[in-house]
């Protein structure tokens, strides 16, 4: 029992001690020590509800570019389903039945009048583009790729940037032709325009040219205006910097001379690989420009006219 007691009487002590040493602690915190307690936790909850809203911001961020695309591809996807009224098609065919009219026609009749006759502009309900957008001009589309949109065109490059082809604003833009081109293609150097967008719509698939077995797959661009269906061969590729001084690539107004041939052999000579494909100063040709990751630089895909 007295060991029981002495026992009692220890543990007493001890936490008596104790509880000294924590009044004694609690007796050393200063009012100065509070403060600055208290601005230290003040500055930890500002901090991290700086991160939280950081976090939050780069969420809506991302969700409002996300939307943005969605908003973009519905629309063009929309367009697509209900103006394109069928396939393009291929140009062997074509090229048969023009030489086929040629012989029964010993050669007679012009360009436009072949193409007309031969290919004329049905699959794509223009009408009703340009009744939408008076801006329209065409529909460019590369079979077996999500290439194919409508075509615009006016006198000021930038609009299109940010605007879809119903002219809502969106970082989708939409396809246009250089201000200072015809937009009948006309001209010998006719240059087209379109964002790398990273959901890999618009012109974001045209750097997959930098395979020759991309281009074995994709070798041909379909352009539809109001005269009718039109194609052209692929016959360079390459990554390009519009800055660097006597880069030719975004040069037109070409007369069919020695300078545009000069032209032509510089961006043929440019290339990633040899195409395989030959180019003259007879030839009508068409540059696909989209922006890259890298700086200043853009991705441009060149060809020629067939019919």
């Amino acid at each position: 029992m007295a060991k029981q007691k002495k026992k009692n009487n220890s543990r007493s002590r001890q936490q008596t001690a104790k509880n000294t040493t924590s009044n004694r602690k609690r007796r050393r915190i200063t009012p100065e020590i509070r403060r600055k307690r208290m601005i230290q936790y003040l500055l930890k909850g500002m901090l991290l509800g700086f991160f939280i809203g950081i976090l939050l911001f780069s969420i809506f961020k991302l969700s409002s570019i996300l939307l943005g695309y969605k908003s973009g591809e519905k629309e063009y996807e929309q367009l697509k389903e209900q103006y394109v009224l069928e396939e393009p098609t291929a140009p062997e065919k074509i090229l048969e039945r023009i030489e086929k009219y040629e012989e029964e026609n010993e050669g007679e009749g012009s360009e436009q009048e072949k193409i007309q006759e031969l290919i004329p502009m049905t699959r794509i309900d223009l009408s009703s583009l340009k009744k939408m957008n008076s801006d329209t001009v065409g529909w460019i589309e590369i079979p077996g790729t999500v290439l194919s949109y409508p075509m615009v065109h006016t006198k000021d490059n930038s609009f299109y940037l940010t605007h879809t082809f119903r002219k809502e604003t969106n970082k989708s833009g939409s396809i246009f032709i250089e201000a200072l081109n015809d937009s009948a293609f006309s001209d010998l150097h006719t240059i087209i325009y379109g964002h790398n967008m990273k959901d890999g719509s618009m012109f974001a698939q045209l750097k997959n040219y930098t395979t020759e077995s991309y281009l074995k797959a994709h070798p041909y661009i379909y352009i539809d205006l109001a005269d009718g269906s039109h194609c052209y061969q692929i016959f360079s590729c390459h990554e390009t910097n519009p800055e660097e001084p006597g880069n030719k690539v975004y040069t037109i107004g070409y007369k069919a001379n020695d300078t545009y041939a000069e032209f032509l052999d510089s961006i043929k000579s440019a290339s990633a690989f040899d195409t395989g494909v030959n180019v003259s100063i007879e030839d009508s040709v068409i540059t696909l420009s989209t922006c890259t990751n890298n700086g200043d630089s853009r991705f441009v895909v060149h060809a020629k006219k067939l019919y």
